[in-house]
């Protein structure tokens, strides 16, 4: 089994379990903050699969987005419930967490190519849309129903 469809399979189990999370926590501020998790679940599964440019996009956007959404939802409503200081699970989370960043900055191969100097815009928009129409069509519906969830979050 190849190493990136591991990783795949691990990012596609966790953006569910995240996703199931997001329904089932009652806090405003961590239902945001799992979207943002799910953002980059969704994020590394597009760049997992080769479309670099779609995961940069779903980082700057998405994630922006649900950073938004947390920073207004604390100013406005005041923070949330009571919080329990959980050292040892924090620091487990902490190292899986630098254990995952350090293989992805240390171990995975970074492929420029060759760079145009001067490319027409309508150019590239044909070449994204002619070879990435599916995987947009999937990233728009998904982030459709994300942004569905983040509706339903924000109503309780």
């Amino acid at each position: 089994m190849e190493l990136s469809f591991l990783l795949l399979v691990i990012a596609s189990l966790l953006s569910l379990i995240t996703a199931a999370l997001i329904v089932v926590v009652r806090d405003l501020v961590y239902a945001s903050g799992l979207l943002a998790l799910l953002g980059g679940l969704t994020a590394a599964i597009a760049a997992i699969l080769g479309y670099s440019l779609v995961a940069a996009f779903i980082i700057i956007v998405y994630l922006g987005a649900a950073v938004m959404f947390i920073i207004i939802t604390v100013s406005t409503l005041g923070g949330g419930g009571r919080e329990e200081r959980l050292i040892p699970e924090g620091l487990m989370v902490g190292l899986l967490t630098l254990l995952g960043l350090s293989f992805v900055f240390f171990r995975a191969p970074l492929e420029l190519g060759d760079l145009p100097a001067n490319v027409e815009a309508g150019r590239v928009a044909g070449e994204l849309v002619v070879r990435y129409a599916p995987l947009l069509a999937v990233l728009f519906a998904a982030l459709a129903a994300t942004i569905v969830e983040a509706i339903a979050v924000a109503r309780r």
